[in-house]
């Protein structure tokens, strides 16, 4: 026996304790009807649960039965609990194959959902932790077309594990104390922003989230997912008043990470709230032209255009004379050696120049509250 049967097998209606009754105090259900001014047939559909306790039966059975209105409420109170958990677990019964792809053991690591191997109970905390209503629901907002989530992954090769990657990155975004979004903030800030690229000081990570989180921008940090193979997503959340940045250690590359900050800060900047741009999916027609445009700025934050032309003029670079160069000009090192290998300047390959690189990785990511 599961559950659903259990559960049913266990229940009892209101209807019941008042047949128990009456067979107590020998009074018939006719009888019964007629002291309360109910036909029969109605007294027998309450009898059978059919019909519920209101307010003016329990008063009414009160002064029949002697038994206080508020037992009666309570009974029906009750059991219309217990029949909509019956409910909602048969329909959750019919969610369990719905289950199938979603990154379930990420998320059961970041305490996102409780760790189960119940089918049902893992829908019932997908649900909660997309905030939708039924697989239908989710499905409209992620794979269709949707007034909040303006962005079709249904031709996507695994939509599940990207939206899951999109919803941990708004749950991070929630815990984030921000200004109102301020554009010219934002840009006064740029300077700041280059030179903590370059320094790289032990909490760049946070000081970087706190500088975005001073003109109001959400910059989260989500590790990379299995089957959601993103490098950053930006878009506007919470009715279109919050700018979110949401990147990830995919390439696990210092100069791959700043060049899709610097990517997805441009979509922020320049282009619409209602856009949303993810980075690093197939079979999603990105627009040319604004990823043009972010991938433009870009490149001139990572190194301006007037430094880009010294290196592209420059015939080869050893060692040292790259460390003088991003020195002097106020470049991290490994941004240089991997904007020189675009150049050709230096083989991809080059071991030496390669160990010079900084890789970075994200922390685990546990929240304290489940969903």
């Amino acid at each position: 026996m599961n559950a659903v049967e259990l559960k049913k097998s266990l229940l009892s209606t209101p209807g019941d304790t008042i047949q128990e009754h009456i067979d107590f105090i020998g009074m018939s259900q006719a009888e019964l009807a007629e002291r309360l001014g109910r036909s029969i047939p109605k007294l027998n559909e309450l009898i059978k649960g059919k019909a519920p306790i209101t307010k003016e039966t329990a008063a009414k059975l009160e002064y029949v039965l002697g038994i206080d209105a508020s037992f009666w409420l309570n009974k029906e109170k009750y059991y219309q609990e217990e029949l909509l958990a019956i409910e909602q677990l048969e329909f959750l019964e019919t969610c369990k194959s719905w289950v199938k792809d979603f990154p379930v053991a990420v998320l059961k690591k970041m305490k996102l959902i409780p760790d189960t191997n119940v089918k049902s109970e893992i829908a019932e905390a997908l649900l909660k932790f997309f905030r939708v209503a039924s697989p239908t629901e989710w499905s409209r907002i992620y794979e269709g077309e949707s007034l909040a989530f303006k962005i079709e992954l249904q031709h996507t090769t695994d939509p599940k594990a990207i939206s899951a990657w999109l919803r941990i990155g708004e749950i991070q975004a929630e815990k984030i104390k921000l200004a109102a979004f301020d554009k010219k903030e934002l840009t006064n800030a740029l300077p700041t922003i280059q030179f903590l690229a370059y320094s790289q000081p032990q909490d760049w990570l946070s000081q970087l989230q706190s500088i975005c989180a001073s003109f109001g921008v959400a910059l989260v940090y989500s590790p990379c997912i299995s089957k959601a193979p993103i490098h950053g997503a930006a878009r506007w959340i919470r009715n279109k008043t919050v700018p979110i940045i949401q990147l990830t250690d995919r390439k696990k590359d210092y100069n791959a990470f700043w060049f899709s900050f610097y990517h997805e800060l441009a979509h922020i900047r320049y282009h619409n709230k209602s856009d949303i741009f993810i980075d690093g999916i197939d079979n999603i027609t990105p627009d040319l032209e604004k990823e043009k445009d972010a991938d433009d700025f870009a490149s001139r934050m990572l190194i301006s255009d007037g430094i880009r032309n010294i290196m592209s003029n420059i015939s080869s670079f050893n060692t040292k004379d790259v460390i003088s160069f991003a020195n002097r000009h106020q470049i991290h090192l490994s941004i240089l050696i991997s904007q020189l290998q675009r150049l050709e300047k230096i083989p991809y390959n080059d071991i030496v120049f390669n160990k010079l690189k900084s890789k970075i990785e994200f922390e685990s990511i546990r929240f304290e509250s489940k969903i």
